[in-house]
C-alpha cells in the first residue's frame, strides 16, 4: 500500500453533471454584483472570482489532459457535453474555484463585522443546515459504494508530483500574504479560508454519508489504467479527505484573495459590509 496511489472519488452526480456548476456559477455572480451594490460599487469579489476561476480553470485542465482526474461522461441538463472542455473547464474553474472563494468572502466579511454578524451567522448555519438535509434526502450509504468501479463518474489522483507541486507553491502564496499583508486584510483571508473550511466540510461530510463521495487505493500503470483499485482503509481515507477539506479545496483558494491585494485591485483597508 506505501507505493499505491490514493484517490478522490466523486461517485454521483456532481461528478458528471454541470447543472448544478452552472448555477453555481451564477450564484457565485450574483453574490459579486450584491456585494459590489451594496458596498459603494467596490469590486473585491469580481477580482476573486476571476481569479479563481481562471486559476482553477487551469489546474483543471492540467489535471484532465494529464490522466490525474478521469471524468466520465458528462451532462448539462441532458445534453452530452464530454467533449466541449471549452465548456465543462470554465464551469468547473467558476463553481469549484471562484463560487467557494466568494461565499467564504461573503460570509467571512460579514460575520467579521459586529454589526453584521448574527444576522449572517444564523444564514450561513441555515445555509449548511439545508445543504446537509438536501444530501440526506438520499439516505444513509457511506458503507455502500462501488469502490473500483471503472464507471464511476470522477476519479482524482490525489498526489502526483505535479500537483503536489502546484498545491505547495498556492499554499506558500497564501501563508506569505496572510504573513506580511495588514492586519485588516489578514483577518479577512483567515476569516474566509475558515468559512471555506467550514462549507466544504459540511459539503464533503454530507457526501461521504450519502455514498457520493469517498477515497480509494490502487495503482496507475504505466498505460493510465487501474488496477487493485479498492476502498482505501478508514484512517487514510479520513485522513485524505480531511486534507482536501483543510488544504485542497481552502488554503490553496486563499491565494485568490491575495493576488488581487498584490497587484493593487483591492485596497488595504478594513472591509465594510
Amino acid at each position: 500500500m506505501i507505493f499505491e496511489s490514493i484517490f478522490m472519488i466523486r461517485g454521483a452526480g456532481f461528478g458528471q453533471d454541470f447543472g448544478p456548476k452552472l448555477i453555481m456559477s451564477i450564484v457565485g455572480l450574483l453574490i459579486c454584483v450584491y456585494d459590489w451594490k451594496s458596498n459603494e460599487k467596490r469590486k473585491d469579489y469580481f477580482w476573486v472570482f476571476l481569479f479563481g476561476a481562471i486559476i482553477w480553470s487551469m489546474a483543471e485542465l492540467m489535471l484532465q489532459l494529464s490522466g490525474m482526474r478521469a471524468l466520465q461522461d458528462k451532462y448539462l441538463f441532458g445534453m452530452d457535453i464530454t467533449h466541449a472542455l471549452w465548456l465543462t473547464i470554465p464551469l468547473q474553474g467558476m463553481s469549484e474555484g471562484a463560487f467557494v472563494a466568494v461565499i467564504g468572502l461573503l460570509f467571512g466579511d460579514r460575520i467579521l463585522n459586529k454589526e453584521t454578524q448574527k444576522k449572517w451567522s444564523i444564514i450561513f448555519i441555515l445555509m449548511l443546515l439545508g445543504l446537509f438535509l438536501n444530501y440526506l434526502r438520499e439516505g444513509i450509504h457511506f458503507n455502500d459504494v462501488n469502490a473500483g468501479d471503472l464507471s464511476i463518474p470522477s476519479r482524482r489522483d490525489m498526489f502526483p508530483l505535479t500537483a503536489n507541486i502546484f498545491i505547495i507553491v498556492m499554499c506558500a502564496l497564501a501563508i506569505l500574504w496572510l504573513a506580511t499583508t495588514s492586519s485588516d486584510s489578514r483577518k479577512r483571508g483567515i476569516m474566509m479560508d475558515l468559512i471555506m473550511i467550514i462549507f466544504i466540510a459540511c459539503w464533503t461530510l454530507s457526501e461521504w454519508l450519502t455514498g457520493q463521495r469517498w477515497i480509494e487505493v490502487g495503482t496507475v500503470n504505466s498505460d493510465g489504467s487501474y488496477s487493485n483499485l479498492r476502498r482505501a482503509p478508514p484512517l487514510i481515507e479520513f485522513g485524505a479527505l480531511a486534507y482536501d477539506v483543510l488544504i485542497e479545496v481552502s488554503l490553496i483558494y486563499v491565494p485568490f484573495l491575495a493576488l488581487p491585494y498584490w497587484l493593487g485591485l483591492i485596497k488595504t483597508e478594513e472591509s465594510k459590509v
